[in-house]
């Protein structure tokens, strides 16, 4: 599965404020138990451990759930370290928030002119010794990535850090981004356990929980508004609930990529299974020709069209192996022509496995 995500719902059609939020254990579950987002909340938490600066780049609506969980990490792995947070919405250069951060925190900063950075004098001076600062950015700060490296090159006198939580992107390499370490698996990962005590099937609940990762891309948020049993029932009349402006491509394509990635091994595992059990009386037909000027000299060489075409021509399969036939070639031309499989078949799938 690639790692964009092109099947995504597009958060600009998305109104968050109408959303059902994480709560705690949910937010706990992403950040702590999610691969992806534990690994970024660690490489995020490391600024601690080397009293260093970090810029840790996450979703708007993802920046509060991460702080709560972040202060949780640095306070449990550092018992000792102050935490603050400081919020700066104000659009100054970095002598302003230097400013506005020391007169806050640090009142007795003396700021040393002789020092061309003073993100860098913070650091030669260890102004927050024994601290963790975590910066809760409102805007984007074009002297950000400056402010990280500067800080970065005097902390060998720092026993304190500061890590900026912005939503606003910036240039690497001073920026660790949640969308470099998160996959789709890690969201389908946080979906299916979502969905643990749904009265639903193990096939149900794989294919849902695939679904509701692809359209929620990396928002852990409209996974979990997503991740029901009604996604499956209702389809895209369910999905407009939660998302009013959705465009019907994006589910179409999510929907199509789904049941192309959960229906194609049971589909071979059913072609191999009407072949083992009439591997006899598809033998005596045989050879015969395959299309595209091939011919047809094993059983086991017969695709599910074969199968239909001539299984169907010498009436060769049983009432019971015919319609598990007709089931999985029906639902194979479709997927082939970029058409989805209605709910009626999808269930009779369900029941052969993934």
């Amino acid at each position: 599965m690639p790692k964009n995500n092109s099947c995504a719902i597009d958060e600009s059609q998305i109104d968050f404020g109408r959303l059902e939020m994480l709560n705690e254990d949910e937010l706990s579950s992403w950040w702590r138990m999610v691969p992806g987002a534990r690994r970024f909340t660690n490489a995020v938490a490391e600024a601690v451990d080397k009293n260093c600066a970090v810029a840790a780049h996450v979703p708007f609506t993802d920046a509060s759930g991460f702080v709560q969980q972040l202060v949780k990490k640095i306070s449990g792995r550092h018992v000792s370290k102050n935490v603050e947070i400081f919020k700066y919405n104000d659009k100054g250069d970095m002598e302003d928030f230097v400013g506005a951060l020391t007169e806050k925190l640090a009142s007795n900063f003396v700021r040393d002119f002789t020092k061309d950075s003073p993100m860098g004098d913070l650091a030669h001076q260890n102004t927050f010794g024994g601290y963790a600062i975590i910066v809760k950015l409102t805007q984007k700060l074009y002297w950000l990535t400056q402010a990280v490296a500067e800080f970065n090159k005097n902390s060998a006198h720092s026993t304190g850090s500061i890590i900026f939580v912005t939503s606003e992107d910036n240039p690497s390499p001073s920026l660790t981004r949640l969308s470099d370490y998160l996959t789709p698996y890690d969201v389908q990962f946080f979906a299916i356990n979502l969905m643990e005590n749904a009265q639903m099937t193990v096939q149900e609940k794989l294919y849902t929980s695939t679904l509701a990762a692809k359209l929620a891309g990396q928002s852990a948020i409209l996974a979990k508004n997503l991740a029901k049993p009604e996604l499956l029932t209702g389809g895209i009349d369910f999905v407009k609930k939660v998302v009013p402006n959705l465009d019907a491509r994006s589910f179409d394509r999510a929907l199509w990529e789904c049941q192309t990635q959960l229906l194609l091994p049971t589909l071979e595992k059913l072609r191999g299974l009407l072949i083992e059990r009439n591997f006899a009386r598809l033998k005596n037909i045989l050879p015969c020709p395959g299309g595209f000027g091939k011919e047809l000299r094993d059983p086991w060489d017969m695709e599910l069209s074969h199968l239909h075409f001539y299984g169907g021509r010498e009436h060769l399969f049983t009432p019971n192996d015919w319609d598990t036939l007709e089931l999985a070639y029906h639902a194979r031309n479709a997927l082939s022509h970029l058409t989805t499989i209605e709910i009626q078949r999808l269930e009779r799938l369900f029941a052969y496995g993934f």
